[in-house]
């Protein structure tokens, strides 16, 4: 849901092409298919750092107790970042690799040309739309993994963590609004309804508060009363809070 934030994201091609470039080699590797699949393995490191809840949805647990950094800066780190990973890639001799590392070259390359391109434009400022953003943001729930003290623990650390991501997309959001970079009233007529929904009487009906209403029966009572009370406490505390406050942006 939130990688739609900013455009240098890489395609889910990427790493198809990687994985195919790495299963097809049957040959001892050139120093160029080497070079190649490190870069490859690099990115994807860092794409999952970037990218903390699309890792979680991937199974990737390492960074669930954080969200993107969507702030302007970041954008424009991570833009030269893909400019400096173009310029890499193409140091290395595509004449040097296999049938399927070359396509996989193209296809890499193809992804940050099409990034880096688009990042003029500026569409990261258009931060949410009527199909997700950060009122939406408790959706991320229904794709990840609650079986562990430690799942519900970083969980509670990304509801404490929500008013940093609010405050950076309202930033994207002015700055969309100074430069004319807005959706049609059509579309963001919807977002305030959406932004509403989180907006409730009890942490227990906030939509974040879900996995602590079904614990796995491996998690011991005091666990259970500890975590729920510390997600009642963060959504009371920051969640809440951070939509009333995004609203009366919006």
């Amino acid at each position: 849901m939130l990688k739609n934030l900013f455009a240098g994201l890489l395609t889910a091609t990427f790493f198809f092409t990687a994985a195919v470039s790495v299963t097809a080699q049957n040959n001892a590797p050139s120093d160029a298919t080497k070079t190649l699949h490190a870069l490859f393995d690099e990115e994807w490191e860092y794409t999952m750092r970037e990218n903390p809840t699309w890792a979680s949805t991937l199974g990737d647990r390492r960074y669930n107790d954080r969200w993107e950094d969507v702030s302007l800066a970041a954008i424009e780190r991570r833009h030269l970042h893909g400019v400096e990973t173009l310029a890499r890639l193409k140091a290395i001799d595509r004449s040097g690799l296999s049938p399927a590392d070359a396509l996989s070259y193209d296809l890499f390359k193809k992804d940050f040309e099409t990034d880096i391109e688009g990042h003029k434009f500026r569409w990261y400022l258009v931060a949410l739309n009527q199909r997700g953003g950060i009122q939406t943001a408790d959706e991320i729930v229904d794709n990840l993994r609650f079986t562990t003290v430690k799942d519900y623990e970083d969980w509670i650390a990304r509801l404490r963590a929500l008013p940093v991501l609010t405050e950076q997309t309202t930033a994207l959001l002015r700055e969309g609004a100074r430069t004319k970079m807005i959706l049609p009233k059509i579309i963001m007529d919807r977002i305030p309804a959406q932004i509403d929904k989180q907006i409730v009487a009890s942490p227990e009906e906030s939509p974040f508060y879900k996995p602590f209403k079904n614990f796995p029966a491996s998690i011991s009572n005091a666990d259970r009363e500890r975590l729920s009370k510390s997600a009642r406490e963060a959504i009371s505390a920051h969640v809440i809070p951070s939509y009333q406050k995004f609203k009366g942006f919006s």
